[in-house]
């Protein structure tokens, strides 16, 4: 699996590997691909899976695209560990382990969570991915939507396994307390928080956020809006927010290691995405009690009921969004 920060990908996974270790099914050991520019003993991935006790194999990269390295690296780790399922998370584990093929290989599960398209280079993977996802031995999808994806690129109905994405409430962290996030933002008690939780990227859609958020703040002088996270998009969305003359009103936070918690702060929680799988920060709203205004796409409406469970909006509008956050902030006993 690669990893550049710890996120919802590699939060479920390592998640998932520790109940199937704990319930005897299996043994579990982490193959990493770090990020090329940083420490491997600091990488997210290693330090988190480390911390639940497994073993996390560094598959550095002299070059972060050099598959045919990469693969070979992935068989040398293969024949010392032996396992009999390799588990792939994301389109560059998914391609290394095409090495695998051949008489007494392990079997391929590839994990199948989305295609985020955030550049011309990722775009360029993500469709050899697809190409050759019907290769593997079966693939995971996180939603139904993401099946019929899968199921476009090839795959049989008999080898996709539907496995939801899943939060443990009994290992859920204490919200931050309301009061504290209030006194940090320097805002009192009437104020009614907006925010987005997420790596701020493109097709997260921060940038259609800021926009509905000026329509928001023009009608609800109390409202503020608060993103969490840190990405390739964040210089584009502070010039958003300078070009929309929000000031304080609106607050980016940079990366934090609560922002999980900060979600049970807010008043409303915001996705914007362009394109999703089945998003973390939607379980975790829910299991905090904090209404969910969401763009339709991917799995979102699976966990997302329109005008039940929460608010809808296409994605890409602007204006839709920010009537459904209006919506949500006049009626927040309606949702969560």
């Amino acid at each position: 699996m690669p990893c550049r920060f710890w996120g919802g990908p590699e939060r479920q996974t390592v998640q998932a590997a520790r109940i199937l270790r704990d319930r005897g099914a299996c043994e579990v050991s982490f193959a990493v691909i770090p990020h090329r520019e940083a420490k491997v003993a600091d990488n997210p991935l290693v330090v988190g899976a480390r911390a639940e006790g497994f073993e996390a194999d560094p598959l550095a990269l002299e070059r972060g695209y050099d598959l045919l390295e990469g693969a070979r690296r992935l068989r040398a780790i293969a024949a010392r560990l032996r396992p009999d399922v390799v588990c792939t998370v994301g389109y560059k584990a998914d391609l290394l382990a095409l090495g695998l093929r051949g008489r007494g290989a392990p079997r391929v599960l590839a994990v199948a969570r989305g295609w985020t398209g955030e550049d011309l280079k990722v775009r360029l993977f993500e469709w050899a991915d697809r190409r050759t996802l019907r290769w593997h031995d079966g693939v995971v999808v996180v939603s139904e939507a993401q099946r019929a994806a899968v199921r476009a690129c090839g795959v049989s109905e008999a080898r996709i396994f539907h496995v939801p994405n899943a939060i443990d409430l009994d290992r859920m962290p204490p919200p931050v307390p309301r009061a504290r996030l209030l006194a940090e933002l320097g805002l009192d008690a009437s104020a009614r928080l907006v925010g987005a939780v997420g790596r701020i990227s493109p097709e997260k859609g921060q940038r259609s956020l800021v926009e509905a958020f000026a329509a928001v703040a023009r009608a609800d002088p109390r409202a503020a809006l608060v993103l969490v996270g840190d990405g390739p998009d964040e210089a584009a969305v502070r010039a958003e927010v300078a070009a929309r003359g929000l000031g304080d009103r609106a607050r980016l936070l940079g990366l934090r290691r609560d922002g999980a918690q900060l979600i049970g702060a807010l008043d409303v929680l915001a996705l914007p995405s362009r394109t999703e799988g089945l998003p973390n920060v939607v379980l975790e709203a829910f299991a905090y009690g904090t209404p969910v205004v969401a763009s339709a796409v991917g799995g979102v409406p699976e966990l997302v009921l329109d005008g039940e469970t929460g608010w809808l909006v296409p994605p890409g509008q602007p204006g839709a969004l920010a009537r459904a956050l209006l919506d949500a902030l006049g009626r927040p006993e309606e949702a969560g």
